[in-house]
């Protein structure tokens, strides 16, 4: 790998780690109260994600179609871009969810003494806390280094974590469900 390469991309990297890191601190949860209210601040929210993914977007296409592209830092960081890209679309779509159940909020609670429903505030709730994880993941995925083939090259032994992952519970007899 060229020096070049490699420093071009380390900068490249840096400069994706500190916008993906302001983009997360806009994110601020939705306030309370008015739905109507906090709705333009979501709004601008949303506005913000899609903005960041349109930029990696045209990031992806010059990386592609430049010289770097063809290198194996090139092709690294297209992978790491390429990663960032879709946490970052999953932000925007958790955050469109929030603005979903912010309108809903707003439409089915038309005088002040009525209760939001429960639902709407799930969706506000819920979707921007997984816009807020996604985000995070845009950054992990541009800050740690992509794993070469000769570390990929067995099972890994560490634990496996994300927003899926179950804690094994070893002590436990799990029961066995058959059809009759």
């Amino acid at each position: 790998m060229s020096l070049t390469n490699d420093a071009v991309v380390r900068a490249r990297l840096a400069s994706w780690q500190r916008h993906i890191s302001e983009s997360a601190t806009r994110l601020v949860p939705p306030q309370t109260g008015n739905a109507l209210a906090a709705l333009a601040p979501m709004l601008e929210q949303l506005i913000t994600v899609n903005d960041l993914s349109h930029v990696l977007v045209a990031d992806l296409r010059q990386t592609t179609d430049s010289s770097l592209g063809a290198t194996r830092a090139g092709r690294d960081y297209l992978a790491q871009l390429a990663a960032a890209l879709a946490h970052t679309n999953r932000a925007a779509a958790h955050l469109s969810t929030t603005v979903i159940g912010l309108a809903d909020t707003h439409r089915l609670t038309p005088r002040p003494c009525t209760a939001a429903p429960v639902e709407s505030q799930l969706a506000v709730t819920l979707g921007h806390a997984a816009a807020l994880r996604s985000l995070h993941r845009a950054l992990e995925a541009v800050t740690r280094p992509l794993a070469g083939p000769e570390q990929n090259s067995g099972p890994s032994s560490a634990p496996v974590t994300g927003q899926h992952s179950r804690a094994t519970d070893t002590d436990s007899i799990q029961p066995t469900h058959r059809r009759p």
